[in-house]
């Protein structure tokens, strides 16, 4: 809401500069900003009331702590029903609903300067002298107006929906609308003349050749009005306010206001008041406890204080006792529902900054942390390199498909934002194989991704979500090492990631299984398991799977953190050998149906002496190697804690290792 300064000024009775004025309204919750001479008011939502004069002299007093008065001058009006004059209304979409006749005007003149100054400054056109009556009223008093040429109006009026399902309706302007049957409109008894609370039709509209006016002042319901702008795309100065909620009690009044400026640009024969419905809105009662209040605010403030601050805001005091105070909610305040919004008036008030700022009594602060397995594991992510996105949870068909197995049936959307988007995802793969597309185009060549949310699915007749971590890794160059030498991603470097990652969760007995049924990974694919219990899986991303949208390896992984524990034993260290280690590599020929997980489990339950870690180094297939076998080699390293191992005892351990395996699982020594 825009208002010229030096109006403003002497609507307040004030000598504040503009600067300290607006500052004044700033405090108290109406950002202001000055633009030369005007002053630009933001005004929430909620205070629909404020949108005024006659609000912002209300706030304006109550920050010295005076009781509201009106400073405006009314005609008498008297009114009476006829339904010769307004016959239908509906209150579901109506509450109040008032008119006033005024006949054999002449001698019309326009408003003076200063307010048609006000008007222009607040960007409402000059229209017609008795318009812009409506107008100037609608900012002084926050009640929108409507003027009819009465002479084009064939009474009694109805507000009401329309019955037929399509109405056609020229509004002022020129426009023709359509109106539909949801719409309020105002009707009389040739058809549509105003889309309730919006605008007005063209064939009554006033014009220079005007002599006798109907002039409307309504309580529109708020959500009606604000469902109609929406569909019309019709945004105007009355709707504004409609939609925010008028003051209920002021319609009778806002006539009389209107009638008593009459006089300064137009001569009457006549005037008639007609009160088609009047809704009185009981007022609410809203309780407040003085010592919830001062304990929530860290104030000391008397009920007799908070009474004072209340009252100047226009709530009427139906009681106060020492504690528990009880307040009537002023008809304009549509805002007020709770006791913790009068503590907001109150506090508004006293002041923001007024309020003291007390250090906590108690004892040092300890910042909560999340223990939770995934914020170990994305905290993990984050040090590794990675970088975490997200996206909207919405996928295509194709997507879907491409990404899951049969066993899972998509979790449908009955009304999809995007029509070319109408299922939840089951898998964090699909957005995040885009992402690495839209980096590959922007020139990056080393990504590491990934996403914590839930995936949707459905299972027979009921829907069910997961919490999934899924990162992916590409590299398309081979990275230079600080020796120079190049490093090439494969899948035991992306094996190497994950199981330092779950390291961070202290996770024990981690089993990789072969997993040959997914789409999404390539026959390298392993499970993730402890003990029974899968907890993942990773591997070599499926070329097909991509969409096509990758041309080169990538490599994925899912995490699966609901099913891992994050109650650990207690965490045990060993303190560091002062003692010289030692590696052996095995090389070994072995049935490709063994899994690497089978091989170190057999060795790692086999008791080997001084074994201090294993690792597999190497997997060969190809020339030389018989069919249906892979040669493996496996990296030993042996240390004691507490002497220099010999020759003799770290080829002990190894010739028992190799026991191990050829018992087990009939491994061979490769030559």
């Amino acid at each position: 809401m825009k208002v010229q300064y030096s109006f403003l000024k002497d609507y307040l009775s004030t000598d504040l500069s503009q600067a300290k004025l607006a500052d004044v309204f700033t405090k108290v919750g109406f950002e202001c900003e000055s633009d030369g001479p005007i002053i630009d008011f933001d005004i929430t939502p909620n205070r629909g009331d404020v949108l005024s004069l006659r609000g912002l002299q209300r706030e304006f007093q109550a920050q010295q702590s005076k009781i509201f008065k009106d400073k405006l001058q009314y005609e008498q009006l008297t009114f009476q029903k006829d339904k010769t004059i307004i016959n239908k209304i509906d209150k579901s979409g109506c509450g109040n609903y008032q008119l006033m006749l005024v006949q054999g005007l002449h001698s019309v003149k326009a408003l003076d300067k200063k307010k048609r100054n006000f008007l222009t400054a607040a960007g409402v056109p000059l229209i017609h002298p008795l318009v812009d009556l409506g107008n100037y009223v609608m900012l002084e008093m926050g009640t929108p107006m409507h003027v009819f040429d009465l002479d084009h109006l064939e009474l009694p009026l109805n507000i009401a929906f329309p019955v037929s399902k399509k109405n056609s309706f020229q509004a002022i302007g020129g426009d023709t609308k359509i109106v539909e049957p949801s719409s309020l409109t105002i009707q009389d008894q040739k058809g549509i003349q105003a889309i309730a609370g919006i605008i007005g039709g063209h064939e009554s509209s006033v014009s220079k050749n005007t002599k006798n006016v109907a002039v409307e002042a309504a309580f529109f319901n708020p959500d009606t009005i604000a469902n109609q702008a929406r569909k019309y795309g019709l945004a105007t100065d009355a709707s504004h306010r409609f939609e925010r909620g008028v003051d209920p009690a002021l319609q009778q009044k806002a006539l009389a206001r209107f009638l008593f400026l009459l006089k300064e640009v137009a001569q009457y024969d006549s005037i008639e008041c007609y009160e088609g419905s009047s809704v009185k809105v009981k007022p609410r009662a809203i309780s407040l406890s003085v010592e919830r209040f001062n304990h929530f605010s860290g104030l000391s403030l008397s009920p007799k204080k908070i009474k004072l601050f209340l009252e100047t805001l226009g709530f009427t005091s139906m009681s106060i006792k020492t504690d528990h105070l009880k307040f009537l909610v002023p008809s304009h305040r549509f805002d007020m529902e709770l006791e913790e919004d009068l503590y907001e008036e109150i506090l508004r008030c006293y002041g923001y900054d007024n309020i003291p700022i007390n250090p906590p009594k108690s004892g040092p602060v300890v910042t909560a942390t999340d223990d939770s397995a995934s914020a170990k594991l994305k905290s993990g992510l984050v040090f590794g390199g990675f970088q975490e996105l997200m996206h909207m949870p919405f996928v295509s068909t194709e997507t879907f498909n491409a990404l899951n197995s049969n066993d899972w049936s998509p979790a449908e959307l009955s009304n999809p934002i995007n029509e070319n988007e109408p299922l939840m995802r089951g898998s964090l793969f699909g957005s995040l194989f885009s992402a690495v597309t839209l980096n590959l185009k922007k020139g990056y060549s080393a990504i590491k991704f990934f996403e914590h949310g839930n995936v949707f699915y459905k299972i027979k007749n009921d829907f069910a979500q997961e919490s999934h971590i899924s990162g992916l890794i590409y590299f398309h160059e081979s990275q230079k090492t600080w020796n120079d030498k190049s490093f090439q991603y494969d899948f035991y470097s992306l094996k190497a990631e994950v199981l330092k990652l779950l390291e961070t969760l202290r996770v024990q007995s981690i089993q990789l299984v072969p997993n040959s049924s997914t789409t999404i990974f390539t026959a390298n694919a392993m499970d993730i398991f402890v003990g029974k219990r899968k907890i993942g899986m990773l591997g070599e991303i499926n070329p097909t799977a991509t969409q096509k949208l990758i041309k080169n390896p990538v490599f994925g992984f899912e995490i699966y953190p609901e099913n891992i524990s994050t109650k650990s034993s207690e965490l045990k260290l060993k303190p560091v050998s002062k003692f010289p280690s030692s590696s052996r590599d095995l090389n070994i020929l072995i049935n490709q149906s063994y899994s690497y997980a089978e091989i170190e489990t057999v060795l790692l339950n086999g008791k080997i002496k001084f074994l201090h870690s294993l690792a597999l180094a190497n997997t060969f297939e190809g020339n030389g190697i018989p069919n249906g076998s892979i040669s493996m080699t496996l990296r030993f390293m042996f240390q004691s804690p507490s002497k220099s191992l010999q020759e003799s005892e770290i080829n002990e351990s190894m010739d028992h290792a190799f026991n191990l395996l050829n018992k087990a699982l009939k491994a061979k020594i490769r030559s």
